[in-house]
């Protein structure tokens, strides 16, 4: 065992961390190992293929992709969705920005509109989220839904502008 894995254990251990590290380094897989329980309720442990429900953690990633496009000259903020999109998602306006998506000032309807009076203990989304592995996986649960308001007219968290945003990355 390396230093840094009896390192990773250790700290694991002591910080009782749940989840799985992966370190690669030169086109290798230096560390790969599994700590604690993905169901707690039923003890079932972490393996290094455990799938994680993270729901918005991603949106951080999406803003860096997108970000990422924008400096390399692919992307602007003024780059209007529909000039990617095509026909794809024909509800989504044609004056909405990336700025808007990525600044949830796009207005487009979402398939979780928080603004909605929910209920937390009901099953919140639209179909199995395990059918959901690749982004375009989502396409069907981000049509059909009307704009709310104008582009930049005010702010609304929305869960499918940063889907949008994954799909034009």
């Amino acid at each position: 065992m390396s230093r840094l894995e009896e390192e990773l254990d250790r700290v694991a251990a002591e910080s009782d961390f749940s989840g799985v590290v992966r370190v690669d380094h030169e086109q290798r897989v230096e560390v790969l190992r599994a700590y604690g329980l993905a169901d707690r309720r039923y003890g079932i442990p972490n393996e290094i293929d455990t799938r994680f429900a993270i729901a918005s953690g991603t949106k951080g990633l999406t803003a860096l992709a997108v970000v990422s496009l924008i400096e390399s000259g692919d992307l602007e903020l003024d780059t209007r969705a529909r000039s990617v999109l095509g026909n794809d998602l024909p509800l989504i306006g044609d004056d909405v920005t990336i700025e808007h998506l990525l600044a949830h000032r796009s207005g487009i309807g979402d398939y979780l509109d928080e603004e909605d009076d929910l209920d937390l203990a009901d099953y919140l989304l639209p179909g199995s989220a395990h059918q959901l592995a690749e982004t375009e996986d989502y396409l069907p649960w981000l049509d059909g839904h009307r704009a709310k308001f104008k582009p930049g007219g005010r702010f609304a968290y929305c869960n499918g502008g940063y889907v949008v945003l994954a799909v034009i990355a």
